[in-house]
């Protein structure tokens, strides 16, 4: 699925000392994927804004704005492309917004363009397994990979 606005989850929640006490004070932390288009000031506000309550303080434990959008229309994502056709006959390059937060984003600064792109199909349940104990991919995958990589590698020289 791709980001289409910035999502929330609630990932930590405390309270309470015991079960039958009400707790005085509560925390949660909650992680949001911060959409294109928007940046980290602008969602805790929209936090801010959503739980109306003067009770309630938002803080922001840590936070990166979206990296810009990389261009398609250039020799740098025809090389990807091209390297695709090696390793993946028939498949198409197409952009899409990477929903995780990768080292990548700190090289735009150096880059105009910075593709996140790893060339391993996965199933539904190997996507749902990511970061996981149980993460995996087939073997045939990694094959492919690296016939994508020996390939972008060799239109580089």
């Amino acid at each position: 699925a791709a980001l289409v606005r910035t999502t929330v989850a609630p990932t930590m929640q405390s309270g309470g000392t015991a079960a039958n006490v009400l707790p005085s004070q509560a925390t949660a932390t909650v992680n949001l994927r911060i959409a294109l288009g928007e940046t980290v000031q602008s969602a805790a506000a929209r936090v801010r804004r959503r739980i109306a309550d003067p009770r309630v303080s938002v803080e922001v434990l840590e936070g990166s704005d979206p990296s810009p959008e990389s261009p398609t229309d250039n020799a740098p994502f025809a090389l990807l492309a091209d390297a695709l056709a090696v390793s993946h006959p028939g498949v198409p390059a197409v952009p899409y917004v990477m929903m995780a937060a990768t080292d990548s984003r700190h090289f735009h600064r150096f880059a105009p363009a910075v593709y996140r792109f790893a060339p391993l199909e996965m199933s539904n349940a190997q996507r749902a397994a990511i970061h996981g104990v149980d993460e995996s991919v087939e073997i045939a995958a990694l094959e492919r990979g690296e016939r994508f990589h020996r390939a972008l590698i060799e239109r580089l020289q």
